[in-house]
């Protein structure tokens, strides 16, 4: 729906501020993902993330 569009768009703006913050999975992008691909994401995101 629409309106869910707008508040995504204003919570993704809001994303963009937080520095020490990772947002990862379904709830971050608003997509519907398999977990597969969930854990794949999160594995990902954990081989940037160990390096800092």
């Amino acid at each position: 729906a629409e309106d869910t569009k707008v508040l995504y768009a204003k919570y993704a703006a809001r994303v963009e501020q937080e520095k020490k913050v990772t947002f990862v999975g379904r709830l971050a992008t608003y997509r519907y993902y398999n977990m597969d691909q969930v854990v794949a994401m999160a594995l990902a995101e954990y081989e940037k993330l160990k390096v800092l």
